[in-house]
């Protein structure tokens, strides 16, 4: 039985756009629907004499010799220009045809008439020639291998780092990870560690494939991410415990106006994912990814070809999809926040419950403000403060350096900083609460040498450069101690001449 060949397989072996293929089978009075298609074995010969190399032999019975022997009287007049105009179509078939072998055949005929015999007839023959048997690579093409080139870099780099970040330093750990070849989540793992030894075949090339490597992409991560939940299930409970009434869904309050309960339920829900591990909210993205890639798959197996051929509207065909080196780093990067946030639970127990805790704190002291009747001013001044206490917190659950133990120090600055915002809230009467608050930030930027955290916290106090924000009375006090010690030097200067002959 002849073996039926389809159009993007005779795409793959020609070299050839499946658009060039259907385009010169349409001319040939063949119709063919799609890439999917099958040709006859007739067809397949028409494509193979059309597309594929043309064999040797073939440019030699061409004309007949007599048109050219017309051409002999002129020869003598033309043979001068004949080599120079006659080398560049020689040189364009060569490499399709083999030079060695028509360089051999064009030495023994050493008079002039003869070589235009031997030339004259390629002309004819160019239309065979016409399309070169090496491939071309379209723009598009080039662009999709150098993404794919620096992709393949940036995965072998990560990959080289992860190794040498977590296996280099413990032989066991290399043993335990070869054997289970069971990859564990960390805060810094990346694509390697879901993709590692895990087949994913052109998930591209075609819808089928593509939601066939979703569907086995999310079967990964769900494996990751409950090894890593029952390798720490005792933390992972404590800090359940600790964020569960962030977690919990936001309770409106009658005395505040809608706009108000919105605001506060938003800053909850952005605690929750700034501190909480979030093992329930990824796991529901993953189950959701992964049934729309069942349901998508379970489709193209009853899918109207019918529909999908003439209908440019149709689900299976309109639908756009992420490329699936950007669906992997999504999921990677959303799993692996799961581990970062646990790490800096554990780092900073006390800081975080303190946060939770004082945010629950924020919110009742408004609502006995509103019992108590306060002004529209105060009220504002108050939810100012609150929003800068949650925009420090969310800065501090993203700075890196809080998650490394070693550094346990260094968020005394943040501790500081909550501190003296807090005390500014509890005493918004005072007419110098302001400026007492800038003061004191202003004295904790002096002792902040990180960039991003200097700029940070000057924005969130909004200080002004060149501005003096100490007490006037310690301002009053500088200035007469500086008077004083003028006043010293030029007393000493008006006389140092008579004072030392003395």
């Amino acid at each position: 039985m002849a073996v039926t060949k389809r159009i993007f397989q005779l795409s793959k072996e020609f070299e050839r756009d499946e658009k060039e293929i259907i385009a010169f089978l349409a001319t040939q009075g063949i119709k063919v629907s799609n890439r999917l298609s099958a040709v006859s074995e007739e067809a397949y010969t028409m494509l193979k004499a059309k597309f594929a190399a043309p064999p040797e032999p073939e440019p030699a019975p061409e004309p007949a010799p007599q048109p050219v022997q017309e051409v002999k009287e002129t020869a003598p007049v033309e043979s001068a220009e004949t080599p120079a105009q006659q080398a560049q179509p020689n040189q364009q078939n060569q490499p399709a045809q083999g030079s060695k072998k028509k360089k051999k055949k064009n030495k023994p005929p050493q008079p002039a008439e003869t070589t235009e015999q031997t030339q004259q007839p390629q002309q004819p023959g160019e239309e065979q020639t016409e399309e070169p048997t090496f491939k071309v690579i379209s723009d598009e093409k080039v662009a999709n291998m150098a993404k794919r080139t620096q992709t393949i870099l940036c995965e072998g780099i990560k990959a080289g780092n992860e190794f040498i970040n977590r296996y280099s330093k413990n032989a066991s750990s290399i043993v335990e990870v070869n054997d289970k070849n069971k990859p564990m989540l960390t805060a810094t793992m990346d694509t390697w560690g879901v993709l590692h030894n895990h087949k994913f075949e052109y998930p591209d090339s075609s819808p089928v494939r593509y939601w066939q490597s979703v569907a086995k992409l999310m079967t990964r991560a769900f494996k990751i991410v409950n090894a890593f939940g029952l390798a720490n299930k005792e933390a992972l409970a404590q800090m359940r415990n600790a964020m569960i009434s962030l977690g919990t869904k936001y309770q409106p309050r009658e005395i505040f106006t809608d706009e108000e309960n919105q605001t506060f339920e938003e800053q909850q829900k952005l605690l929750f994912i700034s501190f909480g591990h979030g093992m329930g909210f990824v796991n529901d993205n993953l189950y959701d990814l992964k049934l729309k890639a069942e349901r998508m798959k379970a489709k193209y197996e009853r899918m109207s070809f019918l529909e999908y051929v003439t209908n440019p509207q149709d689900e299976l065909r309109s639908n756009e999809r992420v490329p699936f080196n950007e669906l992997v780093e999504a999921v990677v990067y959303s799993i692996r926040g799961i581990a970062r946030r646990f790490d800096f639970y554990q780092n900073n127990k006390e800081r975080v419950d303190n946060i939770v805790k004082s945010f629950f704190e924020w919110i009742d002291g408004y609502a006995k403000l509103k019992e108590q009747g306060a002004d529209a001013a105060k009220l504002e001044k108050y939810l100012e403060l609150e929003e800068k206490f949650v925009s420090i917190s969310e800065f501090m659950s993203f700075d890196n350096l809080l998650n490394i133990p070693k550094k346990k120090h260094k968020p005394a600055v943040f501790d500081k900083i909550i501190e003296i915002l807090q005390n500014y809230r509890d005493n918004l009467d005072d007419p110098d609460a302001e400026r007492d608050f800038k003061y004191k930030i202003r004295g904790v930027t002096n002792i902040i040498y990180k960039p991003k955290e200097y700029v940070f916290v000057y924005r969130f106090a909004g200080l002004e450069p060149q501005k003096d924000y100490r007490p006037p009375e310690e301002i009053a006090a500088a200035e007469a101690a500086k008077k004083a010690a003028e006043a010293e030097t030029n007393k000493q200067e008006e006389n140092p001449a008579d004072n030392d002959e003395a």
